[in-house]
């Protein structure tokens, strides 16, 4: 692949704006990633503004957030995208321009306004919808925030997008609309490996730095705890990648959501 797919820039040092009070700022781990990301899906890329929202808000051109945000929420979906998603229940997942992102949530939702069948409904519910959203990147952080999935068949790892309906002061907020790119599932892992080891060693390199005195705002730092968190995220990801912690019920999913699309559909 010609660039990683997780993107990113730190933001110089001396341009962080320090955590607290006026009179009591501070920085750490977390606040010292802040920068710009996006990521690079074939041609598209996600979380950068559209150039309308960028003229006439002055927003930056890529999402301006601290990194490790996205770092966790990819290091976290990672194992639940790599875990492939049954051929039945794949039409759930992909995303269909002719459908609303939450299409099939809405339909189900609807079933609870049926008289009398409100418990039922409510428990297949509950049994059918979170693998959904362990496959949806977070980014409830943001406004407006982005529809992104990424999900597995047993050869290829899907990214989707669809914000179509995301807007920023009336405007279309990204400029990745709606779309999708695949890579092979050994390639996905490369990429979360990738974005680990870049990070990590950015954060070195910042951490030395500031130990070093290079940070000249007069800002409060644990130097001897950055180090320690810097060494505890600089593990290597290991098996992390393998499988999610608690495999999904696939027979308890398709259960719920045929009784769903039977009963209520």
């Amino acid at each position: 692949m010609s660039s990683p797919l997780f993107q990113f820039e730190l933001r110089p040092l001396d341009q962080i704006e320090p955590w607290g009070k006026p009179e009591n700022p501070h920085l750490h781990w977390f606040g010292l990633t802040d920068g710009q990301y996006w990521i690079q899906a074939g041609e598209h890329k996600l979380f950068e503004y559209t150039s309308a929202v960028q003229a006439s808000t002055r927003v930056s051109r890529f999402c301006d957030y601290q990194i490790v945000r996205l770092y966790e929420d990819v290091i976290e979906l990672a194992p639940h995208a790599l875990e492939p998603v049954p051929q039945v229940l794949q039409r759930y997942i992909a995303l269909d321009e002719s459908k609303p992102w939450n299409f099939y949530w809405t339909k189900w939702c609807q079933a609870l306004e049926v008289e009398g069948t409100f418990d039922e409904v409510m428990k297949c519910i509950d049994d059918a919808r979170p693998w959904i959203g362990r496959r949806t990147l977070d980014s409830g952080y943001l406004s407006p925030s982005t529809n992104i999935v990424i999900w597995s068949d047993e050869n290829t790892v899907h990214l989707q997008w669809d914000n179509r309906e995301k807007l920023l002061q009336n405007q279309k907020a990204w400029s990745a609309q709606f779309g999708s790119w695949q890579l092979s599932r050994e390639d996905f892992m490369s990429e979360v490996h990738s974005f680990h080891d870049r990070l990590m060693k950015q954060m070195a390199e910042r951490v030395s730095q500031i130990a070093a005195g290079g940070l000249k705002k007069k800002v409060h730092i644990d130097v001897a705890g950055l180090r320690r968190e810097q060494l505890a995220r600089s593990q290597p990801l290991a098996s992390i990648l393998i499988e999610p912690a608690h495999a999904t019920d696939w027979s308890l999913v398709i259960t719920a959501v045929q009784t769903l699309e039977t009963s209520h559909g």
